[in-house]
């Protein structure tokens, strides 16, 4: 059975966050959707890594932009891992999953950014795939600038009821949504739009079974791959949707 979710950075509980361990534990658990960060490195090659610097995940420190590929890959992210590309990340899922590729722009942080990325996912035969977001909406705007036809999406760590013009104007398909700002008033706003309503994160059970009580057609994000797998064979009402 197909798990309808996406896997947050892929499986991160388990595995460090958007390396390719991570991606594939999703793909061996079914997930329909993958979701991953993206940045340029100094020589404007795309990699997966979600903070801005890497000290976090690295055993060095400083800004992602800062570093050549070259240089990303001599770093260890807890001491077997590298940084992936783009490139290396959508060869892995090609013809598996769903991608969800996060921009990580940030105003003017990453010049070229949009259409580094549609280079890659065309080059590498992915385009049907993928689905583009961002918490930078005018990294959106350049996005479908670039592209009539890939598909876009929005995130948001705030409720956002003036959205929706500009979502039709630039045909956004879906809009991640903190799950403690879905009121009842904000996601029917969405859902009667035909917009896809994408709560995250949903990682414990509590969440889980809100979520299947309200909102079953819903796509989650989870860090919790395995629960909720377990909890979605279990509750055939969040396979209708």
């Amino acid at each position: 059975m197909k798990i309808k979710g996406i896997a947050h950075r892929g499986y991160p509980v388990k595995y460090p966050e958007n390396t390719l361990s991570s991606f594939q534990a999703a793909l061996d658990l079914s997930y329909t959707y993958v979701e991953l960060d993206v940045q340029l490195s100094k020589d404007g090659i795309p990699v997966v890594i979600h903070d801005y610097t890497v000290d976090r995940m690295s055993d060095n420190k400083g800004m992602v932009r800062d570093y050549t590929l070259d240089e990303l890959k001599r770093l260890r992210i807890k001491e077997i891992e590298t940084i992936p590309t783009l490139e290396e990340t959508l060869r892995l899922l090609k013809g598996h999953i769903n991608i969800m590729v996060e921009l990580k722009q940030a105003g003017d942080l990453y010049p070229g950014l949009e259409e580094k990325v549609l280079e890659v996912i065309r080059r590498t035969d992915t385009f049907e795939q993928c689905i583009i977001i961002s918490f930078d909406h005018f990294s959106i705007v350049r996005t479908r600038q670039l592209s009539q036809d890939i598909r876009l999406g929005l995130t948001s760590s705030c409720s956002m009821p003036y959205v929706f013009p500009f979502m039709e104007e630039y045909r956004c398909e879906l809009l991640g949504v903190p799950i403690r700002m879905m009121t009842a008033e904000y996601t029917e706003m969405i859902m009667e739009r035909g917009i896809i309503v994408g709560p995250w994160p949903v990682d414990t059970i509590t969440d889980m079974e809100w979520i299947a009580a309200k909102y079953p057609t819903a796509l989650i994000t989870t860090n919790e791959l395995e629960r909720w797998a377990d909890f979605y064979r279990s509750h055939p009402e969040l396979h209708l949707g």
